[in-house]
């Protein structure tokens, strides 16, 4: 319980010096974190067709023996070439179109996290210079000068705090995404070769 409320004190004691561009880092960390399990959510195929998700992620993944998955779809699928072909980009389509949409838009979530951040470290910055273009007493211009100064320093390393390890964690799904697709084409060209030749 004494972390949890450390914690708090902490992050309390940062909103207060961080300024307003801190809360909206945390607003951007939240939307960056709901992407993400959102993205990582889809490359599970929750509406999977013909097979379960855990198949399909199975087969993808290239997890183990995936011949009796690769009958069924070939027993499913329609016999004619052309029909299979279009059967099998629908499939494409609803495994992949999802997170396909997705990722960019993560992407360019987890860019601007250093772009505010550096908002912050101007409007920081800003404060600081007003502070010491002020007349007064010493200890009041100290005291607001080191305030612009935290503000700027807080921004600058939560939007940093923020981007770097998102963009890490994208990255990794996107590459498992492209994997995947891979995987898929390979599937597809092997359900192809299966199709029949249409008859005339």
């Amino acid at each position: 319980m004494a972390i949890a409320e450390q914690l708090l004190a902490e992050i309390h004691k940062l909103s207060e010096e961080g300024g307003v561009v801190f809360w909206g880092l945390i607003l951007l960390g939240f939307a960056i974190a709901f992407s993400l399990l959102s993205i990582q959510r889809f490359m599970r195929y929750p509406d999977p067709p013909l097979l379960s998700s855990r198949e399909w992620v199975r087969i993808l993944g290239k997890n183990g023996d995936v011949r009796a998955c690769l009958a069924r779809l070939d027993a499913a699928l329609k016999r004619d070439a052309d029909a299979r072909a279009q059967e099998l980009q629908g499939i494409a389509q609803r495994l992949f179109a999802v997170v396909d949409r997705r990722l960019p838009f993560a992407f360019t979530l987890i860019e601007s996290a250093p772009l505010v951040g550096l908002l912050g470290t101007v409007t920081g910055m800003l404060a600081t210079f007003h502070a010491l273009s002020t007349s007064g007493e010493d200890e009041a211009r100290v005291e607001l000068i080191s305030k612009g100064i935290a503000e700027a320093l807080i921004s600058t390393q939560t939007g940093l705090i923020i981007g770097v390890p998102t963009f890490i964690v994208c990255s990794i799904m996107k590459s498992r995404h492209e994997r995947q697709r891979v995987a898929f084409g390979s599937i597809e060209s092997r359900l192809l070769q299966l199709a029949s030749p249409e008859q005339s």
